[in-house]
């Protein structure tokens, strides 16, 4: 089924979008957080979104509009704005723009209608959606679990979370439960101790599979502190506040006996 903003290629937006996400991850884990300035406005910058403006304009006229055109007008445009809240406006245009041209791109070589036709002429179909998959550990002792503060990582720092850690090439998901316990609280566990919980599907993405354990080797500790800032136990039906937020529905939904759920569609 094609859904608005799918550019008539089914899941199209979707797949972008996901692809994004993925960039955004990428230049996090690499570059961390960045706090830097602007460095836009003033009369240069302004000249030039003048001058972007009028080309896109006549090659709208002559026939010749591209997508070149219209991104670097919104780009140019973006650039001339030394105001934060206008600033803002003009990147999303940026990024919208930037998101059509992706859709138009995978749209070449998709179904296409010839013209005159309603049938769907033959061609490579789109590539199937990717979803991103995470796995958390439960950690469950005297009805309370295991939670870690995060720190210093970029992504819910100084909320709290279960272990949990993103599926890598090649692994199971009972291997990378195993295996993020074993990092983050050093404890060993037997992959048959391991019991199905939970699986929630996060807007746009990601699909988090939750095990519980009530039997491992070792004492839980913190086994990253340049991750985590601090571990404790949490009664199951009393977490802190600043848990974060999809774990906490999860835990709660674990303990309703609810196998799925969707968060944040």
């Amino acid at each position: 089924m094609t859904h608005d903003g799918d550019a008539g290629v089914p899941g199209s937006l979707a797949k972008v979008l996901a692809e994004v996400a993925a960039e955004r991850a990428a230049q996090d884990a690499r570059f961390g957080m960045q706090a830097l300035p602007d460095g836009t406005g003033g009369a240069a910058a302004a000249e030039a979104a003048g001058v972007a403006r009028r080309e896109t304009d006549e090659a709208a006229r002559d026939g010749t509009l591209t997508w070149r055109h219209i991104l670097m007008e919104e780009v140019l445009e973006a650039a001339a704005e030394s105001d934060p809240e206008p600033l803002r406006a003009e990147l999303v245009q940026v990024a919208a723009v930037a998101v059509k041209w992706l859709q138009a791109l995978d749209r070449r070589d998709g179904p296409a209608t010839e013209p005159g036709h309603g049938a769907v002429a033959a061609g490579p179909a789109p590539d199937r959606f990717r979803a991103i998959v995470d796995v958390h550990v439960m950690l469950v002792r005297d009805g309370q679990v295991l939670l870690g503060r995060r720190s210093g990582t970029g992504y819910a720092d100084g909320l709290w979370h279960l272990p949990s850690g993103h599926l890598e090439a090649g692994e199971s998901v009972v291997a990378a439960a195993v295996r993020e316990a074993r990092e983050e609280t050093g404890v060993v566990i037997d992959p048959a101790d391991l019991t199905f919980a939970h699986v929630m599907h996060r807007a746009p993405d990601r699909v988090g599979l939750f095990y519980a354990v009530t039997r491992w080797r070792g004492e839980p500790r913190n086994a990253e502190p340049h991750k985590c800032a601090e571990v404790a136990w949490w009664p199951l039906d009393r977490l802190p506040e600043d848990t974060v937020d999809y774990p906490a529905a999860a835990i709660a939904h674990i303990r309703d006996r609810v196998p799925f759920a969707l968060h944040a569609w």
